[in-house]
């Protein structure tokens, strides 16, 4: 995945002449990447990659829990031909990547299927909801992918169950089965959190 690791200090003219951009991009990229809660930003102490506590997961998924199977939902009753198609093509790469086993390309599939479901809702502020959870949702993800690399196998087909019922228009299957998923990292998160 990233080659920066949480809690890692940043510093703007290293990066600047790693790109070899000036550092104008930079700061811009660093303003956007506090914004999704990915990066810390401390005036006198510089900026360092988000090191989130087992507490900041647990209130992760107390939203994810409740506000993604309403995104299914609402997706499943009021999804447009063309989002259910953008839906179905992060469906397919997710397949076409688990047999690759890149776990960067793994992780972009299945955040890309999930967005996809939160964007055919309709729904502006439940989008700004659940996208203000993308920085922090990004680790969590990227733990369980790296500590359980066959996981995506199942995940696969948790998606695929929860596309159908989108498909279906059946919204309490597809919320019922959302939860479900969410359940089921959650757990999968804190059996490799009681190892570390």
């Amino acid at each position: 995945m990233g080659r920066l690791k949480p809690g890692e200090r940043l510093i703007e003219e290293k990066i600047a002449e790693e790109l070899q951009v000036s550092r104008s991009p930079i700061r811009e990229s660093i303003r956007m990447l506090e914004k999704d809660g990915l990066l810390f930003v401390n005036g006198s102490a510089g900026v360092t990659v988000v090191e989130p506590s087992i507490e900041d997961y647990q209130y992760l998924y107390e939203c994810r829990v409740e506000m993604e199977p309403l995104a299914a939902f609402y997706s499943a009753e009021r999804r447009t031909n063309e989002q259910l198609e953008t839906i179905r093509t992060s469906l397919l790469q997710m397949g076409k990547i688990s047999e690759t086993n890149s776990l960067k390309k793994a992780h972009d599939a299945n955040v890309n299927f999930h967005e996809a479901i939160i964007m055919a809702t309709g729904n502006k502020f439940l989008v700004t909801m659940l996208t203000a959870l993308r920085g922090v949702n990004s680790f969590y993800r990227k733990s369980i992918l790296e500590e359980y690399p066959l996981h995506m196998e199942h995940a696969i087909i948790e998606h695929q169950r929860i596309f159908q019922a989108i498909v279906d228009q059946d919204a309490e299957a597809a919320k019922r089965l959302m939860k479900a998923h969410i359940e089921s990292d959650y757990i999968l998160f804190m059996e490799f959190c009681s190892k570390v």
